[in-house]
């Protein structure tokens, strides 16, 4: 535990509710007063400003208290870029980027309406449990010209964490998925469905699990997912797509880099987002 004055910080020992580990780590401080906390939004995970007791914690996670009656960040998300026309996050594991059916609320759409960051307009979408960068227009001009190009977005770099040992270092998957009433995407033979392409590259591996840099030339739904079951190789904590195990309590994708040509000034931009501590390769047997 730090205490800079401003913010309190801590260190989760285990996982659990929020309310929770903050009582583990501070027992004498009373319920009520990190209620108030969190109803003032003055407490962050990983960058990331809640208001529920209940909001998931993973071991080895910053949790940060201010104290200063202010709130934890002036956004409730990492910004990792931010200029007069674009906005990007860090989106957190497990958050939606725009409301379904069943939540309409807890997304990084809304977290960054009402977070007094200005008006936003999304741009394109990570699934809820992927993390990484997750770009917003700050105008639906931009928007609309972001989109229209988003085909040729210059690069989109991934990490993924995958069960097993790739046999072949490098390689590219190449095929037309197709999605089922379940809501189920799967590689449909011939060309019925649309094209995806990912390349992939090992860079660190042990025992049991693989740690691949992922680009992808086309965006499509599931689209790694897909392809890494599809090698004999699911994505840690997939379970839709037939990952044995969940060992990083989380799934193992995440948006690395964005590399697009700025609409307005023409210029190459490189947007990064470094992976929290939750996302590491697991160790053999977990």
């Amino acid at each position: 535990m730090k205490n800079n004055k401003k913010d309190l910080i801590l260190i989760a020992n285990e996982d659990g509710g929020l309310l929770n580990c903050v009582r583990r780590e501070l027992p004498h401080l009373p319920g009520g007063r990190i209620k108030s906390f969190l109803e003032h939004r003055q407490i962050s995970v990983d960058g990331f400003v809640t208001s529920r007791f209940d909001y998931p914690v993973r071991r080895g996670q910053t949790i940060r208290i201010a104290l200063s009656g202010g709130r934890a960040s002036r956004s409730p998300l990492e910004i990792v870029y931010e200029d007069g026309d674009l906005l990007a996050v860090n989106k957190p594991a497990g958050l939606l980027t725009v409301a379904t059916d069943t939540e309409k609320e807890l997304t990084a759409y809304r977290l960054l309406k009402d977070g007094g960051t200005g008006p936003v307009f999304v741009v394109h979408r990570l699934d809820r449990d992927t993390s990484g960068v997750l770009l917003f227009a700050k105008s639906a001009e931009i928007r609309d010209a972001l989109q229209r190009g988003w085909d040729e977005t210059r690069r989109r770099e991934y990490l993924a964490v995958c069960e097993g040992i790739f046999s072949e270092k490098t390689g590219r998957c190449d095929t037309f998925l197709r999605e089922t009433a379940a809501h189920v995407v799967y590689s449909a033979a011939g060309t019925a469905g649309k094209r995806a392409v990912t390349r992939y590259t090992v860079i660190k591996e042990n025992a049991g699990f693989s740690l691949l840099r992922v680009l992808i030339e086309t965006g499509r739904k599931n689209q790694i997912r897909v392809h890494m079951k599809e090698l004999g190789h699911p994505i840690v904590g997939d379970r839709k797509y037939g990952a044995s195990g969940n060992p990083l309590k989380r799934l193992g994708l995440h948006a690395r880099c964005l590399e697009i040509t700025h609409p307005r000034t023409g210029a190459l931009l490189s947007i990064e987002a470094e992976p929290g501590r939750d996302f590491r390769l697991p160790r053999p047997g977990r």
